[in-house]
């Protein structure tokens, strides 16, 4: 029996994900990696109630802990059934308040969205069947001709990245630029991890579940911008492209992973539905290379594609 991992699925489009996908995939393991583990068994419980889903199991997982993601990769090797057929990197944070920082000093958020997926994947990689599939959660927010709401990316180096310099500009402006950044470098990450494994069949890509009101990303937004994005956005799923509910977005991204209809898509970007081409700056191989170098050195972890 093979393993897909889902991280971020105790709430929001990461659950609905997995719900999706214990629906669809009744006969490999569904791994709920949480960081809260009271939170996880509650979600592998209700997962269990509404698809009756036999094997659904729960392991801890901190991505803002290089040692938490050894930890788990580690306990995934224990494991009777450690074949993975899908890894699907889905955890993220967006944080617009005073900068914070990973239990290995990194800005948080692009030490959990980018180097925690990152460093869980390289760990992960030895366990992956050679016909699996790797997906990393981004947003359209990293390309800056979209025009999005959110300030756009600059991507400048992995060290300046993780260890950013202090700055008079609102946290604000900060906290909306590192999270487009991050959503870039996730992009980056699946053009270049699919380069590296181009003598696999694993497939690589990139999803984009497009503005979804009501997940957790809002936490440290002001009380009034929380509100409006609980009660008020979601009604702009009836009305605009691109927009959707968790649960629509949850089922959209295991569609992508699981699907027949999409097992010849590789280092794609998905959204909406199709295969979008993504900013200028995500084909920037210098980017690119600088990104995947520095994240290994950061991480300490190495490239290991034994498959």
């Amino acid at each position: 029996m093979d393993s897909i991992i889902i991280t971020g699925a105790t709430s929001g489009i990461g659950f609905e994900c997995a719900l999706q996908m214990a629906r669809m995939a009744k006969n490999e393991q569904i791994i709920i990696a949480a960081r809260n583990m009271n939170a996880g068994q509650e979600v592998r419980e209700k997962i269990k109630a509404q698809t009756g889903h036999k094997d659904l199991k729960c392991l801890e997982l901190d991505l803002a802990s290089l040692a938490s993601i050894r930890k788990f990769s580690e306990s995934f090797a224990k494991e009777k059934n450690n074949s993975i057929s899908i890894l699907i990197n889905n955890a993220g944070v967006q944080n617009i308040g005073e900068t914070q920082y990973t239990a290995d000093g990194f800005e948080q958020t692009f030490g959990v969205n980018h180097l925690g997926a990152f460093a869980l994947t390289m760990q992960l990689l030895p366990f992956m069947k050679n016909d699996g599939h790797i997906t990393f959660t981004s947003s359209e927010t990293h390309d800056p001709a979209l025009k999005t709401p959110i300030e756009p990316p600059m991507y400048t180096s992995v060290q300046e990245l993780a260890f950013p310099k202090e700055t008079s500009e609102k946290t604000n402006t900060v906290g909306q630029r590192r999270y487009s950044t991050s959503k870039l470098c996730n992009i980056m990450t699946t053009y270049e991890l699919q380069e590296q494994l181009k003598s696999t069949n694993i497939r690589v890509n990139a999803y984009d579940p497009g503005l979804t009101p009501g997940t957790g990303l809002a936490r440290t937004y002001t009380p009034v911008m929380r509100f409006l994005w609980k009660n008020v956005f979601p009604i702009l799923t009836l009305l605009k492209s691109n927009i959707h509910t968790p649960a629509q977005a949850g089922r959209n991204l295991a569609k992508l992973a699981y699907s027949e209809k999409h097992k010849n898509l590789k280092g794609i970007y998905f959204s909406d539905g199709k295969v979008v081409k993504t900013s200028i700056d995500s084909y920037n191989k210098v980017f690119q290379k600088d990104l995947w170098k520095g994240s290994l050195e950061l991480t300490k972890t190495k490239f290991n594609k034994k498959i």
